[in-house]
């Protein structure tokens, strides 16, 4: 596992996620329960192989900005909160990827010390409230086992943060079967994406000069 020091979110932090498939997107790739290589991973992969070729990052995070701008500035208060109750200490993480560098996760702390990490979530209360009562769903399974699969550590805690509303807190350790799945779908993905790769640069475009304008 390598970390790359940056900021998530900023310029630096998407050019290093450029081309590469990332834990928050696996369910994108593969089938929540079961793990298994998803019928639309093709449409993840040409965002990919776009990205590659174009040297840019695409936004994918379609959303309510306000709630994300929100969440960005509630998360300290978040932080302050999960390690006051825990009585754990963490510090913040930019970009992890596996030793080949070939998929990355980004959670949001490291747990000093200890084989962990966090991923705060600070939501607007219907969705507090849904996390509260339903817990997090099988949708959520891809990313946190990606993030253990990335980062080789034992568990990843999901914190929930609202300030007038109970938080949730909820520990999900490896399962190393579905860890297998899921590693055995991303290598039949990284694959497929690198055939399109292939595929697009052998029309001769990009290796022609460009345009200065």
């Amino acid at each position: 596992m390598k970390i790359i020091d940056v900021e998530q979110g900023s310029r630096e932090w998407a050019m290093a996620r450029l081309g590469i498939p990332t834990a928050s997107e696996f369910h994108r790739i593969v089938t929540p329960v079961k793990g298994d290589l998803s019928s639309q991973a093709r449409r993840y992969a040409h965002q990919l192989v776009a990205e590659t070729l174009m040297g840019e990052p695409l936004e994918s995070m379609l959303g309510n900005l306000e709630w994300i701008a929100r969440g960005k500035l509630m998360e300290p208060h978040a932080v302050q909160m999960y390690e006051f109750t825990t009585d754990l200490a963490t510090r913040p993480v930019g970009f992890m990827t596996t030793d080949d560098g070939r998929i990355g996760a980004s959670p949001d702390r490291l747990v000093l010390e200890m084989p962990g990490a966090v991923e705060i979530k600070c939501t607007a209360p219907q969705t507090h409230v849904g996390f509260l009562i339903d817990g997090v769903g099988d949708d959520y399974r891809p990313q946190v086992q990606g993030q253990l699969l990335v980062s080789e550590l034992d568990w990843v805690d999901f914190y929930a943060y609202h300030p007038t509303l109970p938080p949730v807190q909820i520990r999900t350790h490896r399962d190393e079967p579905y860890i297998s799945r899921l590693r055995s779908a991303l290598d039949r993905f990284l694959e497929m994406r690198d055939t399109m790769l292939d595929e697009a640069r052998e029309t001769g475009f990009f290796d022609r000069p460009r345009r200065v304008a």
